[in-house]
């Protein structure tokens, strides 16, 4: 009778501490995250390793921000226009000018501009970056010359976004052009990574 009663204690207490570890073992694999906040990790997880940091000040000097951009895109100075070319290296043409998605340019004024070549068919005042910006949608006129050196596209209906960099007379002011079949998440994506520099 003692012996039985050892071997059901022993039993229990067996039991006891299977379903212990197995409690123990769910739990400590369990996620530390709700559903919905692991499919955002994923997410930020997922884009992260689509884009790349790119510090346009390395490029050249004059430009004093830095921006994620794709993965499969490349940025290059063009010192004849003093701009910054991002391209798609895997898009068909002669030049990487010609595979253009983005094209940068800066001038130093006390208030934002335009050119005289170009009909501004859209002006939209914004905040970017806590900086001062004038979102345009411009078409070159027909009776000024094609841009020379540019990309093809800066002669057709695009948008091109001005951001001013300080409050200081005169600033820095950077202007993003960009190709008008360029998906609207890609430049969205970049001004959202957007961070600027103090000028020296």
């Amino acid at each position: 009778m003692k012996a039985v009663f050892i071997i059901l204690s022993l039993v229990i207490i067996g039991s006891i501490v299977s379903a212990g570890y197995f409690l123990f073992k769910k739990e400590k694999i369990a996620p530390d995250l709700p559903p919905f906040q692991i499919d955002q990790v994923n997410k930020v997880n997922k884009e992260d390793n689509a884009v790349k940091l790119t510090d346009f000040s390395k490029i050249n000097p004059e430009f004093l921000f830095s921006a994620k951009i794709p993965k499969e895109f490349e940025a290059e100075y063009i010192p004849k226009s003093r701009a910054i070319n991002i391209f798609n290296p895997s898009l068909a043409g002669n030049s990487n000018i010609e595979k253009s998605q983005i094209y940068i340019s800066f001038f130093k004024a006390g208030r934002f501009l335009t050119l005289s070549a170009v009909n501004i068919d859209r002006r939209d005042k914004m905040i970017v970056k806590e900086k001062e910006a004038v979102l345009y949608e411009i078409t070159k006129k027909e009776t000024a010359p094609d841009f020379s050196g540019q990309p093809f596209w800066r002669n057709q209906k695009h948008k091109a976004l001005d951001i001013r960099l300080t409050q200081d007379n005169p600033s820095y002011f950077y202007s993003l052009a960009y190709n008008p079949d360029l998906p609207e998440e890609i430049i969205d994506g970049i001004i959202a990574s957007l961070v600027f520099y103090s000028p020296n």
